[in-house]
C-alpha cells in the first residue's frame, strides 16, 4: 500500500508524522486490497481537519473530519475509515441476490 501525508497551512512535526504513519499502516488489517491512500492534515482558523482518501479496486472512499485538535480529528477519521473498510469488505463478500423466476 502506498500512502502520502500532506500538511496544509502548517509545518508538520516529526512526531505527528510518525504517529500518522504508524496508524495508517494498520489499516491493511481491515482490507487487503488498498491500492493507495492520501492523508491530508489541515489548519483553518480555529479548526483542524483531516481528510483521508482511500483507493480500493474501482472505488474511492473519502473521509473528512474537523476538530479543535489535529490528532483528535485524525483519530476520529481513522475510526470512520476502519468502519467503512469493514463495511466495504462485507459487501464484497456477500453474494448478489438472485430473483427467482416462476414459470
Amino acid at each position: 500500500m502506498n500512502f502520502t501525508i500532506t500538511a496544509r497551512h502548517f509545518k508538520m512535526k516529526e512526531d505527528l508524522k510518525d504517529y500518522v504513519e504508524a496508524k495508517v499502516k494498520k489499516l491493511d488489517r481491515f482490507y487487503d486490497n488498498i491500492l493507495d491512500m492520501d492523508v491530508i492534515l489541515g489548519w483553518e482558523k480555529l479548526n483542524r481537519y483531516t481528510e483521508i482518501r482511500i483507493n480500493v479496486n474501482n472505488k474511492q472512499i473519502v473521509i473528512k473530519e474537523m476538530s479543535d485538535e489535529i490528532r483528535k480529528s485524525f483519530d476520529t477519521a481513522l475510526e470512520r475509515a476502519e468502519r467503512q473498510l469493514k463495511r466495504y469488505k462485507d459487501k464484497r463478500r456477500k453474494p448478489t441476490k438472485v430473483k427467482a423466476v416462476s414459470v
